[in-house]
């Protein structure tokens, strides 16, 4: 009889700890109605992108004016500056649509405490029916890592996130359009040479690909190489693949000069390469009046390869005819100097 009363006492017990974690879940639990409703951030101010003619704005690098003629960017603040329409682009998006997260009303707002007196950021912007506004960020608040922002005909003060000052964080170098090199395939390519410190390695198609890609049956590529013209070895297909394919993705990483000089030239070891590159290839001209009629006509280009940025350790680079310098990531360039060790 104690036993099961025992048993029983212990079987009660358990249950009443079930019962009690049970209505603690239920009071503890949240719900639809006591969950925190987060507020959407106000729409301060917004603007057609598509208006957008003229743009001057003054960071810490000093004062760029962009103005936007014939559906091309330009900036008369140097007018040799070959400038990139995306970058502009990202810009007008920026300026497109203000969003606060808090307003703080003009009875509340000290512009000294808030840095307008010496702003951050200071974009004026003009659209096609002659509207002109400016937006001023202010000092950072750190706390929240926002800017406080003003637009003009509005004495309110905003915060708002730092997209805007992101999208105007460059000066003319930054803003300048890398150059890209001509878009190709691998059977593009029918012949090039790499010279590195003095020697020449010659590379070619003995199938010539390039030439027969609109016949019937277009061959495989057949490559050969060698330090002379007329003594040429059979290169390995996936050696001749690695090189044609690092060729043909060939980019560069950051201007550092759209109007160089005999000066830059020297201070980037371009003025005696350290290694040469000249691609010969072929672009297939399809008439405009007859689709079935195609032309194979050749072209090249040269790309220069000079001394390594000091703080990326990337190779400073000139393609023939440029007037910039750029700079490549040092494994691509480090994959066209390996063509010369014994294979």
């Amino acid at each position: 009889m104690k036993k099961q009363t025992k048993k029983l006492l212990i079987a009660l017990f358990a249950l009443l700890i079930l019962a009690g974690g049970y209505v603690a879940l239920m009071l503890f639990s949240p719900t639809e109605e006591t969950e925190e409703k987060t507020e959407e951030d106000e729409v301060v101010y917004t603007v057609e992108e598509d208006t957008i003619r003229k743009i001057t704005y003054t960071n810490s690098n000093g004062t760029i004016e962009l103005v936007l003629e014939e559906d091309a960017w330009s900036s008369p603040t140097d007018e040799a500056c070959p400038v990139n329409g995306y970058t502009v682009k990202s810009m007008i998006t920026a300026l497109q649509e203000i969003k606060a997260s808090r307003t703080i009303t003009k009875e509340e707002a000290d512009l000294e405490e808030f840095g307008f007196s010496d702003p951050t950021l200071v974009v004026d912007f003009e659209q096609k029916d002659g509207t002109k506004t400016t937006y001023t960020l202010g000092m950072l608040n750190n706390v929240v890592d926002k800017y406080y922002f003003q637009v003009s005909g509005n004495d309110n003060v905003y915060l708002i996130d730092s997209t805007l000052y992101h999208s105007f964080d460059y000066d003319l170098l930054h803003l300048a359009e890398v150059e890209e090199y001509p878009s190709l395939g691998a059977q593009d390519i029918y012949e090039y040479t790499l010279t590195l410190n003095g020697e020449t390695m010659y590379f070619k198609d003995t199938k010539d690909v390039a030439h027969k890609k609109n016949a019937e049956e277009i061959p495989d590529s057949l490559w050969k190489y060698g330090k002379s013209e007329d003594d040429l070895k059979r290169l390995d297909t996936d050696s001749a693949d690695e090189l044609i394919q690092e060729i043909i993705s060939l980019s560069n990483s950051e201007c550092v000069t759209y109007k160089l000089t005999k000066q830059d030239l020297k201070d980037c070891g371009l003025d005696s390469p350290k290694m040469t590159l000249k691609v010969k290839y072929t672009e297939l001209d399809i008439s405009e009046e007859d689709s079935e009629e195609s032309e194979i006509t050749d072209h090249s280009y040269t790309i220069y390869f000079g001394n390594n940025d000091p703080e990326s350790g990337e190779y400073y680079v000139n393609m023939e005819g440029s007037n910039a310098i750029y700079t490549m990531n040092v494994s691509d360039v480090d994959v066209l100097m390996s063509a010369f060790e014994e294979k």
